[in-house]
C-alpha cells in the first residue's frame, strides 16, 4: 500500500464525515443539513477501508445516487469528470437508450456547452428535437 493513497483515502473519509456531522463545514448545507448521512459502521475508518479499497489516483468519494446516503452500495471512487456529471442540477437526457448531460450531448452536436439545456429548458424544444438538430450552418 502506498502511503499517500493511503492518506487520500484517510482524508476522503474525514471529509464525508465532516460535510455530513459538522454544521460549521461549508458544505453542510449540501449534506448533513438536507439529511444525507452515511452508514453508521463508517464511523470506523477501518470499515471504511474495508468496504471502498483504497482511493484510487484521481480519484474521489462519489454517491451513485445523490438522493442516498453514503453506503458501501451506493459509493463509487470517480474522477473529477464522472463527479461532475453526477451532480444534482446536472440535465441528464435519455434518447434511443443513450443517457448523457446535456453538456455531453451538446458537445457531441458539437454545440456550446450550454446549448442542448437552453433548447430544452429555454426554448421548451422535445428532447430528441434537443439532441438530435444538428449545429446550424
Amino acid at each position: 500500500m502506498r502511503k499517500n493513497c493511503h492518506k487520500a483515502t484517510y482524508y476522503s473519509w474525514r471529509c464525508m464525515r465532516n460535510r455530513c456531522n459538522h454544521a460549521n463545514n461549508a458544505s453542510y448545507k449540501y449534506y448533513g443539513a438536507v439529511g444525507i448521512s452515511y452508514d453508521s459502521k463508517w464511523d470506523s475508518y477501518d470499515n471504511f477501508l474495508a468496504d471502498m479499497g483504497e482511493r484510487p489516483d484521481g480519484c474521489t468519494l462519489d454517491r451513485i445516487d445523490n438522493n442516498q446516503n453514503y453506503q458501501k452500495d451506493n459509493c463509487k471512487w470517480s474522477s473529477h469528470p464522472e463527479q461532475m456529471r453526477n451532480r444534482k442540477w446536472c440535465l441528464k437526457v435519455t434518447h434511443d437508450g443513450v443517457t448523457k448531460t446535456s453538456a455531453e450531448w451538446s458537445k457531441d452536436l458539437g454545440l456550446t456547452k450550454g446549448a442542448v439545456w437552453n433548447r430544452i429548458k429555454l426554448y421548451g424544444w422535445s428532447l430528441e428535437k434537443a439532441v438530435t438538430t444538428p449545429k446550424a450552418a
